[in-house]
């Protein structure tokens, strides 16, 4: 039997005692007043209350108004009412008992719900900061069964995670006893926490572990004895201390990333700085004997191969440059039409296999941009037009003012871009698999973008009108 059960029980014998011994006081003092009597035995019936609660305090109630009626009304020692007006004293004395013992149960339980909320609120604290000395979900996990376990009062605790599948599984637990896996799918699926008796002493309690509006797993606790607002405080402590914990392991995460980054920006910076200056020197030495041996496919290839490597070693710098920060933008006022003429002259070699149409407004459309990196942010848009599509093709360079916004546009007829990878296309090193007969390095778009970005505009693949890929350039255009 639990113990408020067997101090209830307890409590009616103890009552009629408390009464019984009160009466046989007052009857040593005979010369007390009716109103004095029936005062002490009020005071009786509160202790009755207060001690064990409110069966026993109207127990007591009852009892000490038949002995009033018994011992202190005439005619005494019989239960009958000579007076009329003893009658609505007797009643008088009988609310005023249940009423005080009543209101001493109530206090006595009030303070014992704060008392045990105050319990609640420190066992609270405590796991609190015990979850926050655990940075790792396996260290986490390995003691908090134990620690809810303790905090809850409970017999066993188990703690079941969902998984990548959306499936529960059992992370950690007190015991090997079973779980109701019906109630803890209910939980996790829907939020709906279940309480029932157990087998044993207290409740079996199922619940959620929010996280945010989602849901991390379920907590189940058997043979609970706090209560169930205790259980739904632990279930959102844990929910807490696991989602710090992912924001841990993210954050190690981005630490790693960031010094391999680090790492790997700083050995592309060695790498072209080594590079630059024997390269330069070959190219030098290799157009030399093109000049001298004369016009012949040998030096043709070997002085399209110098100025394609010496390209990858200027991306490579280009890199370098906007990871370490020295990369800036000189902006001046330019026409769309002076950046599409740079460009044509610089990257024009690389469309010598393809048809060229440009169709540019001579004046208007002005912008404020750093030249020469808009020149080669549409030069890589004019070398990937010229290299994913086949020889003989229309290549179309365009330029269009709309909405305050001027448009730089490259398009050609290739296979184009699925829509899913055009976002992607824009990351370091990335090549889709349809590219891989052309040779390149996986940086002209990504170096793109980001000298578009740093003099305020956008870029984008599209489709390109009749199919292909449209490369744009989106740039504010110059007020006044």
């Amino acid at each position: 039997m639990p113990a408020f059960a067997l101090r209830r029980w307890i409590g009616y014998p103890g009552a009629a005692i408390l009464v019984g011994a009160t009466l046989a006081v007052l009857k040593l003092f005979r010369g007390l007043g009716e109103s004095s009597v029936a005062l002490i035995l009020l005071l009786s019936v509160f202790l009755s209350a207060w001690l064990w609660e409110s069966g026993p305090g109207v127990a007591a109630a009852l009892l000490g108004t038949l002995g009033f009626n018994f011992f202190f009304l005439p005619p005494v020692y019989t239960f009958a009412v000579e007076d009329p007006r003893n009658v609505a004293a007797l009643v008088v004395f009988l609310v005023s008992g249940l009423l005080t013992g009543r209101l001493s149960a109530t206090s006595r339980e009030r303070l014992r719900l704060v008392e045990a909320e105050r319990t609640d609120l420190a066992n609270l604290t405590r796991l609190s900061e015990a979850f926050l000395a655990d940075t790792t979900r396996e260290s986490l996990l390995g003691v908090a069964a134990d620690r809810l376990r303790s905090a809850l009062q409970a017999d066993n605790v188990t703690i079941l995670i969902g998984d990548d599948k959306g499936e529960l599984v059992a992370a950690a637990s007190t015991s090997d006893a079973p779980v109701r896996q019906d109630l803890a799918d209910l939980a996790f699926r829907q939020g709906s926490s279940a309480a029932f008796p157990s087998s044993g002493e207290g409740i079996d309690l199922y619940l959620p572990i929010p996280i945010g509006v989602q849901r991390a797993g379920v907590l189940v606790a058997k043979g609970l004895r706090t209560s169930e607002r205790m259980g739904e405080g632990c279930a959102v402590l844990l929910g807490l201390a696991l989602e710090r914990e992912r924001f841990v392991r993210l954050a190690r995460a981005a630490e790693e990333t960031r010094a391999s980054d680090q790492m790997k920006s700083t050995l592309l910076a060695a790498l072209a700085h080594d590079l630059k200056t024997p390269i330069a020197a070959a190219k030098g030495a290799v157009e030399n004997w093109a000049g001298e041996a004369g016009s012949s496919e040998g030096s043709r290839i070997a002085v399209e191969e110098m100025r394609r490597l010496t390209r990858r070693i200027d991306e490579l710098m280009d890199v370098v440059r906007f990871d370490s920060g020295v990369a800036h933008s000189r902006r001046e006022r330019v026409t769309c039409s002076e950046i599409v003429e740079a460009s044509l002259a610089r990257f024009g070699d690389s469309m010598s296999a393809h048809s060229l149409y440009v169709d540019v407004p001579r004046t208007d459309l002005r912008v404020d941009v750093d030249p020469s990196q808009l020149t080669e942010a549409l030069g890589h848009g004019l070398e990937n037009a010229a290299r994913y599509s086949p020889a003989g093709t229309e290549i179309r360079v365009s330029a269009e003012g709309r909405d305050g916004t001027a448009f730089l546009r490259v398009g050609d007829r290739g296979d184009g871009i699925p829509p899913g990878d055009r976002e992607r296309v824009f990351d370091r090193f990335v090549r889709l698999p349809s590219s891989t007969p052309v040779s390149g390095t996986g940086l002209g778009l990504s170096i793109a973008r980001s000298l578009v970005e740093m003099n305020g505009g956008t870029l984008r693949l599209t489709d390109a009108p009749g199919g292909g890929t449209l490369f744009e350039i989106a740039l504010p255009l110059a007020a006044g």
